[in-house]
């Protein structure tokens, strides 16, 4: 109870950093953060940061609670929190790059490229990669905190590069962060530079993404959060897992704000990244031999071709790991597109895609 005072307090005092040109009502604001609010409490999330883009301006971005309850640290708009699995398509984004200089063809096989890693049965396709449909298995339970230090993106592929497929490539989808990791080490390969160098000079710079690191558990990272996650039965917040993202760097160990998030979003459909015919080809929706869709593309989630919500086309990533859950949703029409990101220190914290989806109706009726 006192902690969901402390929150409480904060909400009221938090202060508004929106850019100049703001394009949101006060009602619109009152509404975004009587949701925001409304799910603080009920969820028991210590630490909220939130940031809304329409088109190419960041309109909105405002943080809620603590990042470090232990010591009363409050949540500003610089907290950094880890990515999770939206790093993932940010590396494929990085890809996409390669694929427009003629460095990577999605449907070569992963020995092209990397003529070590072992080969399977069937050969596997960068795009198979890419879109989960490779047939690599996910994590084992022991596998999904892990408590390694890795200090490269090659040595983690042991955890898994000698297992059989679980599927024929290009059968089946089946949604597993080792596809990344491998990706990757096929990105510091074939430009024979760093992995996390790369993404530096060629995707969070290029974003203006300043607040986006690498997420490393020995160096000191000015405004990290803390993760944690509610305990249902004994009614209390707890620290989360030890977990070292060094594991899985390419699947999503970043440390980012929503604000960069934005950026990310905003540089990816813009044509900033990427050119566009690129960005439209990574949000389309693959289509399996028994006639399903995988209602993932090439980094990003997709739906069906005909589904929209209110006339726009919604392509998403989450982002879920000890102590953090993030959401980034892209919202897209030919009027404007919107989008919204949600990055919290909670682990587990439930139905992320609806709470953008309710914030997006109410900057939408504007």
């Amino acid at each position: 109870m006192m902690l969901l005072k402390w929150i409480f307090a904060i909400l009221l005092i938090s202060t508004n950093f929106s850019n100049a040109q703001e394009k949101l009502t006060k009602f619109q604001i009152d509404s975004i953060e009587k949701i925001i609010n409304t799910e603080m409490i009920d969820q028991h999330i210590p630490g909220l940061s939130i940031a809304i883009g329409i088109d190419t301006n960041i309109v909105w971005k405002k943080a809620y609670g603590f990042s470090d309850v232990e010591n009363s640290v409050q949540v500003n708009i610089n907290t950094k929190f880890r990515t999770a699995s939206i790093g993932k398509p940010m590396t494929a984004t990085a890809v996409m790059q390669l694929v427009a200089k003629g460095i990577i063809d999605l449907n070569d096989s992963i020995q092209v490229y990397f003529p070590e890693y072992p080969t399977k049965r069937w050969p596997i396709t960068i795009y198979q990669l890419l879109t989960h449909e490779s047939g690599i298995r996910s994590y084992n339970d022991n596998e999904v905190a892990n408590v390694i230090h890795y200090k490269n993106v090659i040595d983690p592929l042991k955890i898994f590069e000698n297992d059989s497929l679980n599927f024929k490539p290009g059968t089946k989808f089946s949604y597993t962060s080792f596809n990344y990791n491998l990706v990757g080490a096929i990105i510091q390969l074939t430009t024979k530079t760093d992995y996390s160098r790369y993404m530096i000079k060629n995707i969070f710079k290029p974003a203006l993404m300043n607040n986006t690191v690498i997420d490393n558990n020995y160096e000191i990272i000015k405004n990290r959060a803390r993760g944690y996650y509610y305990d249902g039965e004994k009614n209390t917040l707890c620290n989360a897992d030890l977990h070292d993202p060094s594991d899985r760097i390419p699947a999503g160990g970043f440390l980012t704000t929503p604000e960069d998030l934005i950026k990310f979003a905003i540089s990816s459909y813009s044509g900033k990244l990427i050119t566009k015919k690129a960005f439209s080809r990574m949000i389309e929706n693959p289509k399996l031999p028994d006639g399903s869709y995988t209602e993932y593309g090439m980094g990003w989630g997709v739906y069906e071709p005909n589904d929209k919500i209110d006339g726009f086309t919604e392509v998403i990533h989450g982002g879920q790991t000890p102590g953090v859950s993030n959401m980034l949703s892209i919202f897209l029409s030919p009027k404007e597109n919107i989008c919204v990101a949600i990055m919290t220190n909670l682990q587990g914290m439930e139905h992320r895609g609806a709470i953008c989806e309710q914030i997006f109706k109410v900057v939408k009726d504007r």
